[in-house]
């Protein structure tokens, strides 16, 4: 009879409690409350209708990955499309930043707004955002354009998230969502710079793939 109360109950202890074994990943049983609208509940995201505003969210379970050189123009392309036969002399440049970005590793269709916050690794200690300003004389060849790029040097992360709530959610103080998400975060060294040509014509854009 005390063996019978007892599997009557266990069930109720197990569900009460966040699963923190198994790299502290916890199953949901409210299936309106999604990964997606935990990851939106994270300060700086649009927020969910299905769960309150989140205290903050912090990347657990952290995977380093290979830095990442992300190349970006700078400035205008500068033009010798007149039919001339000579070099012409520009100024290639000007200004542009880049800053952390975060993706889903799994497509449930959510966008990261700008100012979204996550603590935990690099993006805790690493440079949110980098700057640079720079011109250059460049010979343009006749027949083709020009633009100056930077390459910036990303640190690479991915990890899933711990969801810090306010007051319980579903029971608990703390979710963790099973997708993943990636960011890349600029290291806040000087981009590298490169010229890069193409023939008259061509998107500029498309001079970096």
């Amino acid at each position: 009879m005390h063996f019978v109360a007892l599997l009557t109950l266990l069930p109720t202890l197990v569900q009460a409690f966040p699963a923190h074994y198994r790299n502290n990943l916890v199953s949901r049983d409210n299936k309106k409350i999604t990964d997606k609208d935990f990851l939106l509940s994270c300060p700086g995201n649009a927020g969910s209708p299905n769960v309150k505003r989140a205290d903050r969210c912090t990347l657990i379970n952290i995977k380093h990955n290979p830095d990442k050189v992300i190349f970006q123009n700078v400035g205008n392309a500068q033009l010798n499309c007149a039919g001339g036969t000579t070099p012409t002399t520009v100024t290639l440049g000007g200004s542009t930043s880049v800053s952390t970005t975060t993706s889903v590793d799994t497509n449930i269709g959510i966008t990261f707004g700008s100012g979204f916050s996550i603590g935990g690794g690099i993006s805790s200690s690493t440079t949110k955002e980098s700057q640079t300003t720079k011109q250059i004389q460049y010979d343009v060849p006749p027949g083709r354009q020009a633009i100056l790029t930077a390459g910036y040097n990303f640190h690479s992360q991915t990890g899933n998230v711990q969801v810090n709530y306010g007051s319980r959610v579903n029971g608990h103080y703390i979710w963790y969502t099973g997708v993943a998400i990636t960011q890349l975060v600029p290291d806040g060294q000087p981009p590298r710079y490169e010229v890069h040509e193409s023939k008259c014509g061509q998107y500029t854009l498309d001079i970096l793939s």
